[in-house]
């Protein structure tokens, strides 16, 4: 079999509307209807003077509480905040929780002048002393 190159010129208009595209090639036409609108994720919404960061170390309080432990991921903060605030999103948190702790390797990127945790490494930190609640322990 012998293959012989070509080509052939095209032209085309494709038209968008609010839940439809129609592309048309010289006579050839496709209309793609799209589902339903999505909704746009709200905003977390803190109340008045309160920030990120104060909800960082009062969700790290109650899962040591809860726990009867002084560790914790970040992974676990973020699952407890979200019972309150499930419009929290993931990376802004672990920035935040990071910037939390100076000891981590990435601190240098999120730093915040908070000092709530000390990184123990693999991904685990402990609430500073500073910070801990009396009566949780080790």
């Amino acid at each position: 079999m012998q293959e012989i190159p070509f080509s052939i010129p095209l032209s085309g208009v494709i038209h968008v509307g609010d839940n439809v595209i129609t592309v048309s090639v010289n006579k050839a036409e496709t209309t793609v209807h799209l589902g339903a609108e999505t909704v746009k994720q709200e905003r977390i919404s803190l109340p008045k003077g309160r920030t990120i960061f104060d909800l960082v170390l009062e969700v790290a309080r109650d899962v040591t509480e809860e726990k009867g432990v002084n560790r914790f991921s970040a992974a676990e903060l973020y699952h407890k905040a979200l019972e309150k605030y499930p419009n929290l999103k993931r990376n802004s948190w672990t920035s935040h929780v990071i910037a939390c702790a100076p000891g981590h390797p990435s601190h240098k990127y999120y730093t915040s002048r908070r000092d709530y945790f000390s990184y123990m490494g693999d991904g685990q930190y402990r609430l500073s002393a500073h910070f801990n609640l009396p009566d949780t322990s080790d």
